[in-house]
């Protein structure tokens, strides 16, 4: 609680009082007394004005540090689940780092691997038309059983497994993610154009990853 608010409310306490005292003045005037029972009755006045009034915003006070703590027990939540899908994600990235190691071959003496696919289709290959290397990739990633195409299926359930939990990590007030989510989706939106490329890639995920990359 600031310094400032606690003024606030001395003052709108002492606003009362004064107004109280001012109302009892108006009323019956400034004059010494020495009689207890007139005073005992302008404590009856004071109190029977001011107790109500005062209880009544002790009530609002309650009410407003219940709602104040609902509020960061319920934030307290979204943070801890904040962190668990980050965690998951992170996880995920792992392992679609390890998979895009994978070798697929070797062209003019280099050895190739899946993320060197990932940048051919990020430049539109397929459409070119003008990378052999690419062509033999897409062809050798739906041969069942070889170890491309197992890398492949892989790195396709990874991403869809990041396009759900995306959807479930909290968004900010301004609607967007953490800059941290912000970076593993955008890392991870390079694998589309290859995967669009493979084909079965559902289009949900693709707006997922628009979307998410759009809001960066």
């Amino acid at each position: 609680m600031s310094p400032r608010f606690i003024l606030i409310v001395a003052g709108v306490a002492l606003s009362f009082m004064a107004t109280v005292v001012a109302v009892y003045l108006n009323m019956y005037g400034i004059s010494r007394v020495y009689d207890q029972a007139k005073w005992g009755a302008f404590g009856d006045y004071f109190g029977g004005i001011l107790n109500p009034i005062f209880a009544m915003f002790a009530f609002l006070g309650v009410l407003w540090s219940l709602d104040l703590q609902m509020k960061q027990v319920r934030q307290l939540a979204l943070d801890k689940k904040a962190d668990e899908i980050l965690q998951v994600v992170k996880d995920i990235d792992a392992r679609l780092s390890a998979l895009l190691q994978t070798h697929i071959g070797r062209t003019s003496g280099y050895d190739l691997y899946i993320f060197h696919m990932v940048a051919e289709a990020g430049r539109g290959a397929k459409q070119k038309g003008d990378s052999n290397g690419y062509k033999e990739f897409l062809q050798i990633s739906t041969d069942p059983g070889s170890l491309v195409e197992a890398a492949v299926r892989e790195i396709r359930h990874q991403v869809l497994t990041m396009c759900e939990f995306l959807k479930r990590y909290p968004q900010q007030q301004s609607g967007g993610y953490s800059p941290i989510i912000d970076y593993y989706a955008s890392k991870t939106s390079r694998l589309i154009p290859m995967l669009g490329d493979l084909g079965g890639l559902p289009e949900s995920v693709r707006e997922c990853f628009d979307t998410t990359t759009r809001s960066a």
